[in-house]
């Protein structure tokens, strides 16, 4: 049985961090650029990979610390072999059988996001300034507030002053205001103004 130790020339209780570099001080000697022979690099290059892919896991540096001591103890390899084979394979299938949950949408943080978001909003509507006054624009639209000019154009006031009628409707010269309205003609020359009794 190869001593994978012995391969990486580390000691059984080196850290891994001294394995780290012993593979990577034993694979610049062994590679085939700097090596020899092409044919005993690679078998070197397989062996110390080996040996890095043994010793540079836990679970499986595990397994075959007991692998070299039962082995060594009882002299019995291939009993000692299938058992830490057994060992590493266990932990390697409960890796891969493990059933992770579907991650959830997190719908609590969500609402409750919004609904923060909507009692600010309506605090702050509360807590705000009404709005202003509509002011004089010069167009006049259904519920703007009308006077008189001396030909009887209508032209736009301020609602909340005196005021001679309410617009219910501006409507094209060439239509018709309710019955139950008057008309007039804008002063702007947008139109009828059908003005509320």
């Amino acid at each position: 049985m190869t001593n994978h130790y012995a391969t990486l020339g580390v000691a059984r209780t080196a850290s891994l961090e001294d394995i780290r570099r012993a593979y990577r001080a034993r694979m610049r000697e062994a590679h085939p650029d700097t090596a020899g022979s092409a044919a005993s690099a690679t078998s070197d290059v397989t062996r110390i990979a080996e040996a890095w892919s043994v010793l540079s896991s836990p679970a499986r540096r595990a397994a075959y610390d007991l692998q070299l001591a039962t082995g060594s103890a009882a002299g019995a390899g291939a009993h000692t072999s299938s058992r830490a084979e057994r060992v590493v394979r266990s932990e390697y299938e409960t890796e891969l059988d493990r059933v992770y949950p579907p991650a959830r949408f997190p719908w609590r943080f969500v609402l409750t996001i919004i609904g923060i978001g909507a009692a600010i909003l309506i605090v702050l509507h509360i807590m705000g300034d009404p709005m202003p006054p509509r002011g004089i624009d010069g167009l006049i639209s259904a519920g703007s507030c009308v006077n008189f000019d001396e030909i009887g154009s209508a032209f736009e006031v301020l609602c909340d002053g005196p005021h001679q009628a309410r617009v219910r409707e501006l409507v094209p010269f060439d239509s018709r205001c309710d019955s139950d309205t008057t008309q007039a003609r804008d002063r702007q020359g947008m139109g009828t103004v059908c003005l509320e009794p």
